[in-house]
């Protein structure tokens, strides 16, 4: 953890309002308890970070003496060194979906934000830092509260698989969410942090938690006295009652529901950036009606160059880099197959006329490839 976050977990958790109340569920309070069969293990799965519900119980004045701010901290190791990923669900971000819906029984409720993810896991350590804290509505406030949620917002905005572009602005967040912490008008309410080490022979599994701004005393004894429990149900949803079946969503205070899910296949393959790569290949070798040596050549230097990168994507675990490669490399033979079925006898023009030099670069391509 670098010096700034330890100052900023200091200056939030010393809060005298401060209520580390969590609780982590078990499978069996899981309704979709499939998805947290599977452990964690470096170059394995893909983790994604999700506040799953934000609920802001109307009592509290939100909204209209005080603004909400979820600040979420994901530490873990990116392209071969630690990285800290900030995340912040503000009012602009809150504003914006209650706009579209979500205003329910005694408050406000905000679902599915992504925070962190989807990214391979790499090994240890694994840190998740998630605080919920008030601030009072004033402009000065708002007006650096506004600063960092929008740099935080690059995050999900364009940069979600490129981690590396994004650490340029993690630390004015960072920054931010440390300069507002210093003012009296904001107060950290609940929070938790946690640090996974699979060398510590931690068992590091997908999972849900609640944040509940209750003190956990509290929590215990409302628990026993209705005889009564949480559940997580459907797509990550807060419920209370006696059973999965008969239970109601769980509105009595404010809370914070959020997971770490994991997966071992990532479908956004189009976002990263080697795939404008594999659509180049593609377009220099679907135009022609038939494929010569030569060109045949030609596209495999150019799948060569894909291969390599895709061996030395952050954003892939191997097995996938391994599915990917052997995918494209079937549907390259299946584009000559069918060429050659076509049983065309000539290379027609190309759309872009070639200039000499490019020429020679394409031949320059081929003797490397067949260099021995």
């Amino acid at each position: 953890m670098s010096e700034l976050l330890k100052n900023l977990w200091s200056k939030i958790s010393g809060s005298d309002r401060f209520m580390p109340s969590i609780i982590e569920f078990k499978p069996e309070q899981v309704e979709r308890a499939k998805d947290l069969n599977d452990s964690f293990y470096p170059d394995k799965n893909y983790f994604t970070v999700r506040v799953n519900e934000l609920f802001l119980h109307q009592d509290r004045e939100w909204l209209r003496r005080y603004d909400p701010v979820v600040f979420i901290a994901s530490e873990f190791v990116y392209d071969n060194k630690k990285v800290e990923i900030p995340f912040v669900v503000g009012p602009h971000l809150i504003q914006k979906s209650l706009n579209e819906e979500f205003v329910t029984k005694n408050g406000y409720v905000i679902r599915n934000t992504t925070v962190a993810g989807t990214h391979p896991f790499k090994g240890d350590p694994f840190t998740l830092t998630v605080v919920l804290a008030r601030l009072e509505k004033k402009d000065y406030l708002r007006d650096v509260l506004k600063l960092v949620e929008s740099a935080a917002s690059t995050y999900t905005g364009g940069f979600v698989n490129m981690v590396n572009s994004y650490l340029k602005v993690s630390k004015l967040v960072l920054d931010g969410i440390d300069t507002l912490f210093d003012k009296k008008e904001v107060v950290g309410l609940i929070g938790h942090r946690k640090t996974l080490m699979l060398n510590a022979r931690d068992d590091f599994k997908p999972g849900y938690f609640v944040l509940i701004n209750k003190s956990e005393r509290e929590i215990k004894d409302d628990m026993e006295y209705e005889r009564k429990n949480f559940f997580v149900k459907g797509n990550g949803e807060l419920y209370y009652g006696t059973s999965m079946q008969e239970s109601d969503p769980y509105r009595d205070a404010d809370y914070v529901l959020y997971s770490v899910l994991a997966t071992n296949n990532r479908s956004d393959i189009d976002q990263l950036p080697f795939y404008p790569q594999w659509q180049e290949l593609l377009g220099f070798a679907m135009p022609l009606t038939k494929i010569s040596e030569e060109q045949w050549e030609l596209i495999k230097a150019k799948f060569f160059a894909l291969h390599s990168n895709m061996r030395l994507s952050p954003d892939l675990i191997r097995e996938q880099v391994k599915t990917l490669i052997e995918t494209y490399k079937a549907e390259l033979k299946e584009i000559r197959k069918d060429k050659e079925d076509l049983g065309a006898n000539e290379v027609p023009e190309q759309t872009g006329i070639k200039d000499p030099w490019e020429k020679e670069m394409d031949s320059i391509a081929v003797d490397i490839l067949q260099m021995k």
